[in-house]
């Protein structure tokens, strides 16, 4: 069974992969009346763009926490006490990790939870990020503690994105935000994975990513 997980966003981006030039360009606007508008309207846009892709287009920074693995022994044992290890009934980590939103540049810290609370940083020496940017994995011989918690027994913080800069980001995703945050102006619409107009997931469906990896 894989272990529970959730990822929230630690440090967002510092830039946005369209400017309020390029948007106004793209969308033959003169007027500087609605320049607040069209300014959130590229940031929801984008993350709605990031969100359906599953990726994060400027540098960001995330932050994963990590259950153990239930193994389904409880549904067996009947009423009472028992004396077993904690492993027995929630397993461990396993040592391949997906993580989601991707591309990841780097790998932050790994910080694990033991049975009273207390973080320990897992050494960087017992794991890599792989070649396709997607898992951390385990360095031979290396194994995770045997005395973690159950509930978030592991926090796994890493830095994703294409860059630092738009020109980093691919131009059809731009050119998705571009047209995404136009379509909102003009409807007066609000931008969202879900809504989102089959023209512009069209445009996004090579960056997608399916169940967390590419």
């Amino acid at each position: 069974m894989q272990a529970r997980r959730t990822a929230t966003l630690q440090v967002a981006p510092t830039t946005e992969p369209v400017t309020l030039d390029e948007l106004k360009l793209w969308a033959r606007i003169d007027s500087n009346d609605d320049d607040a508008l069209l300014t959130s309207l590229i940031v929801s846009a984008r993350q709605a763009c990031e969100n359906y892709t599953k990726r994060s287009f400027i540098t960001q920074t995330w932050r994963m926490i990590l259950d153990l693995a239930g193994n389904g022994l409880d549904r067996f044992l009947g009423d009472g006490y028992y004396e077993l290890p904690i492993t027995a009934l929630y397993g461990g980590l396993p040592t391949v990790i997906d993580l989601p939103r991707q591309p990841v540049q780097s790998i932050t810290s790994i910080t694990t939870f033991d049975l009273g609370n207390n973080a320990t940083v897992y050494p960087s020496t017992n794991y890599f990020l792989n070649a396709d940017g997607a898992r951390i994995s385990l360095n031979q011989g290396a194994v995770w503690p045997g005395n973690m918690r159950p509930i978030a027994a592991c926090q796994i913080v890493y830095v994703t994105g294409y860059g630092n800069t738009a020109a980093s980001v691919p131009q059809a995703i731009r050119d998705a935000i571009k047209g995404y945050a136009h379509h909102a102006y003009e409807s007066r619409a609000m931008c969202d994975c879900d809504s989102m107009p089959a023209k512009f997931k069209s445009m996004l469906k090579q960056y997608r990513l399916m169940d967390g990896r590419a």
